[in-house]
């Protein structure tokens, strides 16, 4: 499957490894399928992409994604608000990391390594993939940080969502919203 990738880079094993900083024996066994690819890293997986010039989620679409089982890739056609809490749950841990990670640096509440890891996922989501709510979700969390703009400055490939407008219908993300939120009900999501 890598090999297909190699040969339309014109490529070899050895070139790869020394162009993604990867050890050439890692790299060979990733690309001889003697190792599970998805269970190499994300750093090492970014890495790998990189050097192949390919965004991380093409070089996964090769075996399965790392990123195609996120929450905020789910069909939510029979959600209910339980359902989107933990979306907009999981979508507020994974931005408040990419927002310390690149703009409180000194007051990182995860290790740097983990703090990377949390980064690539952020700058390897697909707009197009995203339902409107779980994009007015994106927006509500770093509207409420105050950081739409500089977030999507660094993470280019959400840059859309500084033009998001608000769900049509009310989206309810808990069994009793308070609506303390003010970016969450600009909206149109109680919570």
């Amino acid at each position: 499957m890598l090999e297909d990738i190699l040969a339309k880079r014109n490529m070899n094993i050895a070139r790869l490894a020394q162009r993604s900083g990867v050890g050439y024996n890692y790299v060979y066994k990733i690309v001889k399928n003697q190792t599970d690819f998805n269970r190499c890293g994300l750093e090492t997986a970014k890495n790998i992409a990189d050097a192949l010039e390919i965004d991380l989620n093409q070089l996964y679409e090769y075996k399965e994604s790392y990123f195609e089982n996120r929450i905020y890739y789910k069909d939510q056609k029979d959600w209910d608000y339980q359902m989107y809490g933990e979306l907009n749950a999981e979508l507020n841990k994974l931005f408040l990391i990419g927002l310390e990670y690149h703009f409180a640096p000194d007051s990182l509440s995860r290790d740097i390594k983990s703090c990377k890891s949390f980064d690539m996922e952020i700058s390897c989501i697909r707009y197009d993939r995203l339902s409107e709510k779980t994009k007015c979700i994106m927006v509500a969390i770093l509207n409420q940080q105050k950081r739409l703009k500089e977030f999507t400055g660094v993470y280019s490939n959400l840059e859309k969502l500084v033009n998001q407008k608000p769900l049509d219908e009310k989206l309810v993300l808990t069994k009793t919203p308070y609506n303390i939120f003010p970016s969450y009900v600009e909206m149109n999501i109680e919570y």
